[in-house]
């Protein structure tokens, strides 16, 4: 068994504010606990470069959870480094059980929780029945919620960040634009 566990600030660091929520972990991140530990992900990039690692420049997820207030977890807690290898029947069968976590999460975080981010659009189309067909990257309108959605959750922004892995196709600036706009988002907060 791996060290991988979902990452939320615990009682001393800042109040959490967004949730980045992957696909399932790679088996870098089972195996060290650390979130888009795979060395071909371009998570930690896109984080410098969009300023939402801090001034500080953290450089893991301890550290944005430690010193930013992010946390991070999965849709489905078993390890891969293929995320297509999980069919859409199994990924719709987990969905209950990772809304009963994010539920969970937020109710625990006392209303500080502001959005959740999903890291590629996969994990996001899977959570509806029908599967949505298509989603845009960027903030996701508040009528468009899968059928289960828990009432903790109905006033969080939803996110759809493009995916950070090696494997996905798209040019750095599309990649990037989401990450610049939630990261202008976040520090308009912060001051």
């Amino acid at each position: 068994m791996g060290r991988y566990a979902a990452k939320l600030p615990g009682p001393k660091d800042p109040r959490c504010h967004t949730i980045f929520v992957g696909h399932n972990p790679s088996m870098a991140t089972w195996n060290t606990g650390h979130f888009f530990a795979n060395p071909s992900n371009r998570f930690w990039a896109l984080m410098e470069h969009s300023g939402l690692s801090g001034s500080e420049l953290a450089k893991n997820d301890d550290e944005m959870v430690e010193k930013l207030g992010f946390g991070f977890c999965d849709v489905v807690e078993q390890p891969g480094n293929n995320a297509g290898t999980l069919s859409g029947a199994e990924m719709k069968a987990r969905a209950p059980e990772f809304l009963n976590r994010i539920d969970n999460y937020a109710k625990s975080m006392n209303g500080s929780l502001k959005r959740l981010c999903f890291v590629g659009k996969r994990q996001w189309k899977f959570l509806f029945t029908p599967v949505l067909s298509k989603a845009e990257h960027g903030v996701q309108s508040n009528l468009l919620r899968p059928k289960d959605w828990p009432a903790t959750l109905e006033d969080l922004e939803v996110w759809v960040l493009p995916s950070t892995s090696g494997r996905a196709v798209l040019s750095w600036e599309e990649r990037m634009a989401p990450y610049t706009d939630l990261s202008k988002i976040i520090e308009a907060e912060r001051r």
